[in-house]
């Protein structure tokens, strides 16, 4: 039998809790003693307007020093239920959103595998990215449960499952192993939604924030905006020239901007703390091609796709620019999502357009669950790149 373990999804990335105490709060209905662990991310009833000032407030970051980044002071986070479930079947504890609860239900159906010791959970504060000091202790907390799970199992290898964001971790998790330990503790790494050249929503995110599908009636893009500016992990996701080659990616006040532009960008768009934020990730890969592991890829395509972003003169950044669309899975554009053609010990290659062939939704999919309980009860056989 073959086992795994994930990672979730990119800028919507895992649950996380809080617990603080705060000197001071931005305004007087703001809370400034949690008293116990609360939900931090993702928390419905926090976003609504005016209360949505305090959730900034409590989860932004601290960038004072770019290379020490952490929490708003007085504030403490952690992740949910690492090891188990918990923390990546939904989004929300009130179970609204869901990410990989319908794929963990029919793997124990279909493999009559179990939660916690052949079903394992990896959930990571997406705000920071791999360089971070907390982006750090994740990779040797996933050491450790790779090998934890390894010896749970009779010492079966584990195969690896990682959604958006969690992909590119995926990739600098794996160039930090050794081949050995490699060989020994990995069957090998299922890719779905890869962000492996960056998004375009990214740069919107910075820009004129980004609400993460939350209904701007409701949810201000700019309050937004102030938390997301803070964290690396957004600016990580910048689409890359590779993959965007000259093609202007935002049209502001007579400029176009390319993705060999960002630093300009991001200093005539005023960003506090913004050009410093892109340097520091600059050197962190999102995609290399050879990670000494076999690997399954899938992906979304012909779904509308923000590409690039055009602003009227005098309304740039801090109105919401017009949005010119292209190919790919709603989030991630076509070109980033392809790359991973481009491994080295590709097994399988699949693109699948249609009812649920978006971002999120690509996980509730039965033929992708389908596909993943052959490929973990050793069913599934031959090498194939489809478009369907």
């Amino acid at each position: 039998k073959q086992w795994y373990q994930r990672r979730v999804r990119g800028i919507c990335g895992s649950q996380v809790d809080g617990w603080y105490k705060k000197s001071v709060t931005p305004h007087v209905y703001c809370t400034k003693d949690s008293k116990t662990w609360t939900t931090l991310w993702l928390c419905l009833e926090c976003m609504l307007p005016a209360v949505i000032n305090c959730w900034v407030d409590t989860f932004k970051l601290n960038t004072t020093d770019i290379h020490n980044l952490k929490n708003t002071n007085g504030v403490q986070t952690k992740v949910n239920d690492f090891g188990y479930t918990n923390g990546i079947g939904y989004l929300d504890k009130n179970r609204f959103v869901v990410q990989f609860e319908k794929m963990i239900l029919g793997l124990e159906t279909r493999l009559g595998m179990k939660r916690g010791i052949n079903i394992r959970g990896a959930p990571y504060d997406y705000r920071y990215s791999p360089n971070t000091k907390v982006g750090q202790q994740y990779m040797i907390r996933l050491k450790y449960l790779v090998e934890e799970t390894y010896e749970l199992n009779d010492n079966t290898p584990v195969m690896i499952v990682a959604h958006s964001m969690g992909n590119p971790y995926m990739v600098n998790f794996l160039s930090l192993m050794e081949q050995k330990w490699k060989d020994k503790y990995i069957k090998g790494y299922v890719s779905f939604a890869g962000v492996f050249g960056g998004a375009s929503k990214a740069i919107r995110s910075i820009m004129s924030g980004e609400t993460e599908g939350l209904p701007e009636i409701i949810v201000d893009p700019l309050t937004m905006r102030e938390f997301e500016r803070t964290s690396p992990s957004v600016y990580w996701l910048f689409p890359t020239p590779n993959v965007m080659k000259d093609l202007p990616l935002v049209i502001a006040n007579g400029r176009n901007y390319t993705a060999s532009q960002y630093r300009q960008l991001l200093e005539d768009a005023k960003v506090d703390k913004g050009a410093e934020l892109y340097d520091y990730i600059q050197d962190v890969p999102l995609f290399l091609p050879d990670l000494g592991v076999d690997v399954y890829c899938m992906h979304g395509i012909n779904q509308t796709t923000p590409l690039q972003f055009r602003y009227k003169e005098g309304t740039f950044p801090d109105k919401y620019p017009t949005t010119i669309t292209g190919n790919g899975d709603g989030t991630v554009n076509l070109p980033s999502l392809q790359l991973c053609k481009q491994f080295k010990r590709l097994k399988h290659y699949q693109a699948v357009s249609g009812f649920l062939a978006t971002h999120l939704e690509i996980l509730q999919r039965d033929d992708v669950i389908e596909f993943l309980s052959d490929l973990l009860a050793g069913r599934f056989e031959g090498e194939q790149q489809l478009d369907i």
